[in-house]
């Protein structure tokens, strides 16, 4: 059975127990295995480490040999080469197989250089004689014990060093996914600031474009000419309100709407359409038939087969027109012509807001007519071949 040398302060063999204390204080944290069948053998190994060692178990045959070191941990293997049963440096490479770090000393004197050089390779790094002096013995168990302190050392440190690779490595995944989301948001902050410049830029230019115009016709086409440069092909409409409360259409632009029907789709749209959103100055985008019998009920079959956009053109709280585009649902709007139709309508809002005080500068407030109100001398009315219409 395996035992645990208790310790003692007795002289034995002439070798007391505090000798060469300081040449091994160094190991005391080394744990040992003997493996030997031979009392005399084991109370000479225990009498040399006692107490400077952290343990000393000691076994008399293979088996618990196998079992311990199987279930355990050692630092130091010392094993008898003439066990009983088995060859002990066939023993040790079974045993350093299992814990290939372990540090092993050899227990006996090889019967040739074969046996020796064996015993190195199986992973002995001292063959002991006991046949040697005492004090030689001692420093040769010594010296194994010192270096089986510093391989537990260097193992330990290894695996401080894993632990930390770890956390670095869970540290710097951690920074990596901050980094990636801080790129994604730059990415987003500079699409975001992109389309406020490209929107900022397109506002000057039509603003310098509308503020030209101080006509109702030429600032009619500016402003379709305009929308469809940024927008692409598509169906216009701009209604405009009349002095009886409802709205008329003031300028059309036509693409795929077949010709002979388009003029009375649209007066349909301006009676129904229009007044819907002379209140939302946002941009609607309606898609799809269910959207066009929310807001145009049974007169929805104009535009089922359409994707619109819709929206009210308002200053100081009046809407001055309502803006529509439209056009075949394979072809539908994107967010990007949403806010260029935010855009858009805004301004000709304030540009068509300034063509009217120009227009009624010479009447009072209260006596100025709707927008489409006959006045020939400023020629509201034209036909120019556009598609244009008031």
């Amino acid at each position: 059975m395996a035992r645990q040398r208790p310790k003692s302060t007795a002289q034995t063999d002439g070798i007391h127990p505090d000798a060469s204390t300081d040449h091994a204080a160094d190991a005391r944290a080394v744990r040992v295995l003997a493996v030997t069948g031979r009392g005399s053998i084991q109370r000479r190994i225990g009498s040399m480490l006692h107490a400077r060692v952290e343990s000393l178990t000691i076994v008399n045959n293979a088996k618990e040999a196998r079992a311990l070191v199987n279930a355990g941990r050692f630092d130091l293997l010392i094993v008898e080469q003439a066990l009983e049963g088995v060859d002990g440096i066939d023993l040790l490479d079974e045993l350093t197989t299992m814990h290939p770090t372990v540090v092993a000393v050899i227990l006996g004197k090889p019967a040739d250089t074969d046996d020796a050089v064996r015993a190195m390779r199986c992973g002995a790094c001292d063959l002991i004689s006991m046949k040697d002096k005492p004090a030689e013995i001692l420093r040769r168990l010594i010296a194994a014990c010192k270096r089986a302190d510093r391989v537990r050392q260097r193992d330990a440190r290894v695996d401080r060093l894993k632990k930390l690779c770890h956390k670095l490595n869970d540290a710097r995944q951690e920074v990596s996914g901050q980094i990636g989301g801080l790129c994604n948001d730059l990415v987003d902050a500079y699409k975001d600031l992109s389309d406020q410049f490209g929107e900022v830029k397109m506002a000057s230019e039509l603003e310098s474009l509308l503020r030209q115009e101080l006509e109702i016709e030429s600032l009619l086409r500016t402003l379709l000419e305009f929308t469809l440069a940024k927008v692409g092909s598509t169906n216009a409409a701009v209604f405009l309100p009349t002095s009886s409360g409802d709205y008329s259409l003031g300028a059309y632009v036509n693409y795929d709407v077949p010709k002979d029907s388009a003029e009375l789709m649209l007066d349909q749209l301006a009676d129904t359409l229009a007044p819907a959103f002379e209140n939302r100055t946002t941009v609607a985008l309606l898609e799809g038939s269910r959207d066009m019998e929310r807001v145009l009920g049974p007169d929805a079959h104009w535009l089922e087969d359409s994707t619109a956009m819709v929206v009210g053109c308002e200053e100081e709280d009046e809407c001055l027109a309502v803006l529509a585009l439209f056009r075949d649902r394979s072809r539908g709007f994107a967010e990007e012509d949403v806010r260029t139709l935010s855009v858009i309508a805004e301004l000709f809002a304030k540009q068509l807001s300034r063509v009217i005080h120009i227009h009624h500068r010479h009447i009072p407030r209260d006596e100025w007519g709707a927008i489409d109100d006959p006045l020939t001398d400023d020629g509201y009315d034209f036909d120019d071949g556009y598609g244009f219409a008031a």
